[in-house]
């Protein structure tokens, strides 16, 4: 199954595995639990897909990379100590308790989360000393002479021996205990997921046309070569950055990231092209965007889809497509924002004390007193930690604000406080109008100037992969793309009708 199939799985499984009876008892009882194992090539998004599983799921997660530890700390510390059977004595040896253990009890401790994922990764790549205990986990679910909490999930992940030399297969019985999950490379799943994380629309514009350079996995006479998701992902990152602070992006760079000369310099020219092509029809572009574009003119070729090669007209679609995706993304962040602001201004006001100032710098100290605490035990995800520290900087300017205007009443606070959110709301419903307005002539242009209908296809499709994007649709409303969605569901109706006739006149 490819990556997205494998997060769903583990969703599931975390959910069928948590579900309890009326009596409040496991409904799969923890002998039957058997522990999740990813198996796949590396860097295709084993790891990450466990930890988004663990925040959708809502539950904890300690990971751990096993390849990091020594026996001493995965199994404890031995100690003596003295026991008495048949009336004698014996010196026995037992342990302290798991470094990884501890961590679990920690985890349960700072979050108050009963349920969650241990996962541990690389975990056919351990030592000869330790692979014996790793055996006893998948098997017996215990470290040493300590079992795993009740209600935490194992999950492990592994690479098969053709990417490693380090792998120790596991044996029929390891096996016979484990929820096997063989994840494969699959482009067309990384697709979607590329577009919600905006991966930089060079890397997107140059995998839509060679997506056998994807992934690349190849031992040379001297080394090996490799190109992997997480490389994409990372290398995406680091040219956003240089971007924005002006600096020269070389083929050097790129070949930190993707290990493969041939496909580092491939790729590095493709970029080249593709800010080349900014430069070159960014006035045409922006015009397109903003619905001032002269009817049926195209930066790359007019109507006439073969004047421009077509590593230049797939840069200019994914330049206006990442365009309108890096809009709707600031919508939203903007929107998530002030929803925070919003929430935490009527949890202030509903205190009703009477000393307003007094109450509110009461309530912004403990405010920013549990998001240092989230902060430091790393409870919130990068985009949740933007957030709340917005909501922080936006409450505290409010209090200075209303602290020089001297507002001290309960009732002018209110008054004051929500009519600063109702501008803000209207500024972000108008940015939102806007995106979703030039999604609409993208479709339009896209449509006119690429006969054939990829270009446009390719436009929903990116669309439709971003979940922003589609709650921008439903709250603002986009005819194009609504039409043309419909178009193609009825299209593919009518293909499944055609299909099963087919089926009913020739049994």
């Amino acid at each position: 199954m490819n990556i997205q199939e494998a997060k769903q799985t583990v969703i599931d499984t975390v959910r069928a595995y948590t579900a309890r009876d009326e009596q409040g008892n496991y409904r799969i009882p923890p002998v039957r639990q058997r522990p999740i194992l990813l198996m796949g090539p590396p860097g295709i998004g084993k790891t990450a897909v466990v930890e988004q599983a663990a925040r959708e799921c809502g539950v904890g997660l300690v990971s751990y990379t096993i390849t990091h530890h020594t026996r001493q700390s995965a199994v404890g510390l031995p100690m003596v100590e003295h026991r008495t059977y048949g009336g004698r004595e014996y010196t026995v040896t037992e342990y302290t308790l798991s470094e990884i253990l501890a961590s679990v009890y920690r985890c349960m401790e700072e979050t108050g989360c009963r349920e969650g994922i241990l996962f541990i990764d690389e975990i056919n790549c351990v030592s000869e000393t330790l692979a014996p205990t790793m055996l006893q986990f998948l098997q017996g679910k215990t470290f040493g002479n300590h079992p795993v909490p009740r209600g935490w999930i194992i999950a492990a992940a592994g690479n098969p021996p053709e990417y490693n030399q380090s792998v120790r297969e596991f044996d029929v019985v390891t096996l016979d205990r484990v929820k096997y999950i063989s994840v494969d490379i699959d482009y067309e799943a990384w697709k979607g997921y590329a577009v919600r994380q905006r991966i930089h629309g060079a890397i997107r514009a140059y995998l839509e046309g060679k997506p056998q350079n994807f992934y690349r996995m190849e031992q040379t006479p001297d080394h090996r070569e490799f190109v992997t998701a997480r490389g994409w992902e990372d290398l995406s990152m680091i040219l956003r950055e240089y971007e924005e602070l002006g600096i020269a992006v070389d083929e050097g760079l790129v070949g930190q990231y993707l290990q493969c000369p041939q496909i580092a310099g491939d790729f590095f020219g493709f970029y080249q092209m593709y800010q080349s092509c900014w430069q070159r029809f960014g006035g045409a572009l922006e015009r397109i965007l903003e619905g001032d574009a002269e009817d049926g003119k195209s930066p790359a070729g007019g109507n006439d889809e073969n004047s421009f090669p077509a590593d230049v007209q797939l840069s200019v679609v994914n330049l206006l497509i990442s365009s309108v995706l890096d809009d709707v993304e600031r919508w939203r962040q903007l929107q998530e924002n002030q929803e925070k602001c919003l929430s935490e201004t009527r949890r202030l006001l509903e205190m009703k004390k009477e000393d307003f100032p007094a109450a509110m710098e009461e309530f912004l100290e403990n405010r920013e007193r549990a998001f240092s605490i989230r902060d430091e035990a790393g409870l919130m995800t990068e985009e949740e930690r933007r957030t709340e520290a917005f909501c922080n900087r936006w409450m505290r300017g409010m209090f200075w604000e209303l602290k020089a205007q001297g507002i001290t009443g309960w009732e002018e606070a209110r008054a004051h406080l929500f009519r600063i959110l109702e501008e803000e709301r209207e500024n972000t419903d108008r940015m939102g109008r806007n995106a979703a307005d030039k999604a609409g002539r993208v479709i339009l242009w896209l449509e006119e100037n690429f006969p054939g209908g990829l270009a446009c296809m390719a436009a929903l499709e990116a669309f439709s992969a971003s979940g922003n994007c589609m709650r921008l649709i439903a709250q603002y409303g986009c005819l194009p793309f609504e039409q043309r969605c419909q178009r193609l569901m009825i299209r593919d109706r009518e293909r499944s009708l055609q299909k099963e006739i087919r089926r009913l006149q020739n049994p």
